[in-house]
C-alpha cells in the first residue's frame, strides 16, 4: 500500500499539481498581506536606475558598485514598465522563478538518472516555510537560485557529453557570466567545478579556453562600465571592509566579546554613506575595524565560530526569538534538516566519494565567506539551503531502495 503511494507521489505529473497549488497558495498570502514587502539595497539601486537613469544606491553620492547588476537590472526593468505597479509585479515573478526552480532541480538529477530523488528535493524545497516566505522579499536569492539551477543543468550536460555541438559552450559561457555578475560568492565553486570538466576529461583544452575567454566578454561590460564611472579596476563589487566591519557590531553578534564597535559607531558611520563614496567608506570602514580590533586579534577565530553556527541555524536577531513562526517555521526546522544532512553526508562517504566531498566542497564555498564577514541575513543560508534538500532527499531514497530490497528478499 505504501509502495503504491510512494509510487504515484513520484511522477512528475503529481508533482507539479502539488507545485501548482503551492503556486497560488503563495499568490494568495501575497494578496493577504497587500505586498508587503521588505527591500534592501538592490531595490534602490534599481528604483534609481529605471526613474533618474543612474545606477546608484544615493543619488547625491553618485554611481555605485556596491551592487552586481543582474538582480538590480531585473527590478529596475519592471519599475520602469509598470510604474504603478511595479511591486505586485516584481513579487510575482519571483513566486514564478520558485515554481520553476524544484522543475530545473528535477531536470538536473535526470541528466543523473536520479530523476526520483530530484522529485523528493522538489517536493522538500515546495514545503519549506522559509523558501514559501522568501519570494515576498526583493533579495538576490529569489534570481540568483534559478540561475544557479539553469548554469548546474548546462554543467551537467557537458559533464555528460550529452550536448549537440560547440554552441552550447556559447550558451553556458553567457549564463556563466550572467551567474557571476549575479552573486560574487559562487565565482571560487564554479571555477573550480569548470576546471574539474577538463581534470576529469569531460571537455578538451579548446572548449576550455572558449568558456574563458567567452565568459570573461560576456562579464566585460560590468568592468568597463566601473572603470569608466570609478576611473579604477572593481572586478566585482566595492564592498569588503563593510562586511568585516559590520562582524563586529552588536546587532548581527551572539558574543559580548566580540562587540567591539558600538552600536552608535554603527549608526553614525552608516548615516554617512548616504553622502559620501563607497570608496572613501571603504577606508572608513578599515580603519574603524583595525583600531577596534587593536589588542583584541584573539576574538577573530572565536568571531568565525559563532559565525558558522549562525549561518547553519538562525542569525543573531533570530535567536532567542521563540515565536510560532521562528521556532516551528525556522529553528526545529533547520535542526532536523541539519542532522539528516550529517546522516546523508556520512552514507555518502561509504558509498558515493565524489558526491561527498563534492558537498562539502559546495558547504565550505558558501559558509566561508560569511565566517570573515558577518552572518545577519537569513538569505545566507537559503542560497544553498536547497542543496541540504537533495542530500537529505538522497538519504530519504535509499531508505525507500533498502525497503523495496528487504521485502523482495523476504518474498
Amino acid at each position: 500500500m505504501l509502495r503504491k503511494y510512494l509510487i504515484n507521489i513520484l511522477k512528475i505529473r503529481t508533482f507539479l499539481f502539488f507545485n501548482i497549488i503551492i503556486f497560488i497558495a503563495k499568490i494568495i498570502y501575497s494578496f493577504y498581506t497587500n505586498f508587503t514587502i521588505n527591500s534592501f539595497e538592490d531595490f534602490s539601486i534599481a528604483y534609481n536606475l529605471a526613474k533618474y537613469g543612474i545606477y546608484s544606491e544615493f543619488l547625491e553620492v553618485g554611481s555605485t558598485a556596491y551592487k552586481l547588476p543582474i538582480y538590480p537590472l531585473f527590478l529596475s526593468s519592471i519599475i520602469y514598465l509598470f510604474p504603478k505597479s511595479y511591486v505586485e509585479i516584481i513579487i510575482l515573478f519571483q513566486h514564478l522563478f520558485y515554481f520553476f526552480i524544484p522543475v530545473l532541480i528535477i531536470k538536473i538529477t535526470k541528466i543523473f538518472d536520479a530523476e526520483k530523488i530530484g522529485l523528493i528535493t522538489a517536493y522538500l524545497f515546495i514545503l519549506s516555510p522559509a523558501y514559501f516566505y522568501y519570494s515576498n522579499i526583493i533579495e538576490v536569492t529569489n534570481i540568483f537560485i534559478p540561475i544557479l539551477l539553469i548554469w548546474i543543468y548546462f554543467y551537467s550536460k557537458i559533464y555528460k557529453k550529452i550536448y549537440n555541438s560547440n554552441y552550447y559552450f556559447i550558451l553556458f559561457s553567457l549564463i556563466t557570466a550572467i551567474l557571476f555578475l549575479t552573486q560574487v560568492i559562487i565565482i571560487p565553486l564554479a571555477l573550480f567545478l569548470i576546471l574539474f570538466l577538463i581534470i576529469s576529461k569531460k571537455i578538451v583544452i579548446k572548449n576550455l579556453f572558449l568558456i574563458a575567454i567567452l565568459s570573461s566578454v560576456f562579464y566585460s561590460p560590468w568592468i568597463i562600465r566601473n572603470y569608466f564611472a570609478f576611473d579604477r579596476f572593481i572586478p566585482t563589487k566595492t564592498p569588503v571592509w563593510q562586511n568585516i566591519y559590520l562582524s563586529y557590531t552588536p546587532m548581527v553578534n551572539l558574543l559580548d566579546k566580540v562587540k567591539v564597535i558600538s552600536s552608535e559607531n554603527e549608526k553614525k558611520t552608516f548615516q554617512m554613506r548616504k553622502h559620501i563614496s563607497e570608496f572613501e567608506m571603504e577606508k572608513m570602514y578599515k580603519r574603524e575595524t583595525l583600531y577596534a580590533l587593536k589588542g583584541k586579534e584573539e576574538i577573530i577565530p572565536l568571531k568565525m565560530a559563532q559565525n558558522i553556527l549562525l549561518i547553519w541555524y538562525v542569525p543573531s536577531r533570530y535567536f532567542y526569538d521563540n515565536s510560532f513562526n521562528i521556532l516551528f517555521g525556522r529553528k526545529i526546522f533547520l535542526i532536523f534538516f541539519n542532522i539528516l544532512t550529517i546522516i546523508s553526508l556520512y552514507q555518502l562517504f561509504k558509498r558515493n566519494k565524489k558526491l561527498f566531498f563534492l558537498s562539502i566542497l559546495v558547504f565550505i564555498n558558501f559558509t566561508f565567506p560569511y565566517t570573515i564577514g558577518h552572518a545577519a541575513n537569513t538569505r545566507f543560508k537559503l542560497d544553498f539551503e536547497w542543496y541540504q534538500y537533495f542530500l537529505v532527499a538522497c538519504l530519504f531514497y535509499n531508505i525507500y531502495e533498502k525497503r523495496i530490497e528487504t521485502k523482495k528478499s523476504e518474498t
